[in-house]
């Protein structure tokens, strides 16, 4: 038992610094891709509002990196403001907004559950330009 528990232990610490070995691109995609998905439940933040306004989603987007994937600091940045809009104007659900940064661009919306949810796409044409 106790074996088992120092070798449950250190491979827990192995990973633990083999993530921490990750740059913030690495972590957003996963395995090589060109898009990933990622989610912020409700339990591990919310900002209590129903829709994403641009500046709950850049909040978002700084607390996915930050305090979920564990991106070092300013390994993110936010090139230009949010800008949100509905799909259906009628629909509140449909919000969705897109935030450009120096890795990529995010696309972002809630769902029911008030679970926010990103698309993230690497494409670093303009950020260098912006």
């Amino acid at each position: 038992m106790k074996k088992t528990l120092i070798v449950s232990s250190l491979m827990i610490l192995s990973f633990s610094a083999l993530g921490q070995g990750l740059s913030c691109l690495d972590k957003l995609l996963p395995f090589n891709r060109h898009s990933g998905v990622h989610q912020i439940t409700s339990d591990e933040w919310t900002d209590g509002g129903e829709t994403l306004t641009p500046e709950n989603a850049a909040i978002a987007v700084s607390f996915l990196a930050n305090s979920k994937l564990f991106c070092r600091s300013n390994e993110l940045v936010i090139k230009l403001d949010p800008v949100c809009e509905r799909t259906i104007f009628e629909l509140p659900e449909s919000n969705s907004c897109f935030i450009f940064t120096n890795l990529g661009y995010f696309i972002i919306s809630r769902d029911g559950g008030r679970n926010t949810n990103f698309i993230f796409t690497k494409d670093k044409r303009y950020s260098e330009a912006i």
